[in-house]
């Protein structure tokens, strides 16, 4: 609402001017959406399959297979403080085995490939898998360093 002192077509008044006050303008009510009963959750993506580290541990390989009545390689070298999968296969499909850290690993005509997953080893520490039959002793050498 816009008012105007002296609209009689005539500018110069003698009435005093008074100053013109500021418009206030109060915004419209706003309406707003009710309250919804559906909730969104959102998940980490740590807690999702594949998110995050996937709860996976770090760990390494040890890959040794026995044939002709060996098991190769002698020596592994795996980086220190790293969890270590070490895996039993048959090349042949005769029977071999290895005892290490009070567990077993068997393979032979009808399993092929065994495994287990051991604690990692500090530096210059070792895993010694004696033979369980045929074949010959394995060591895990915590001393490979990683890179490419």
């Amino acid at each position: 609402m816009l008012w105007a002192a002296g609209c009689d077509g005539n500018h110069a008044s003698s009435a005093p001017s008074t100053p013109e006050r500021p418009v206030q303008t109060v915004p419209a009510p706003t309406q707003t959406a009710p309250p919804s009963t559906h909730t969104q959750t959102t998940t980490s993506p740590e807690n999702q399959p594949g998110g995050a580290g996937d709860e996976e541990p770090v760990r390494t390989q040890a890959l040794v297979i026995g044939r002709g009545g060996r098991i190769s390689p002698r020596v592994v070298r795996v980086p220190p403080f790293i969890a270590v999968r070490l895996e039993l296969r048959s090349g042949d499909g005769r029977s071999y085995g290895l005892r290490v850290a009070g567990r077993a690993l068997r393979v032979g005509p009808e399993r092929r490939s065994d495994s287990v997953l051991l604690d990692g080893l500090g530096h210059g520490e070792l895993y010694v898998a004696r033979p369980v039959g045929a074949g010959n002793r394995v060591t895990i050498e915590a001393t490979a360093e990683p890179g490419p």
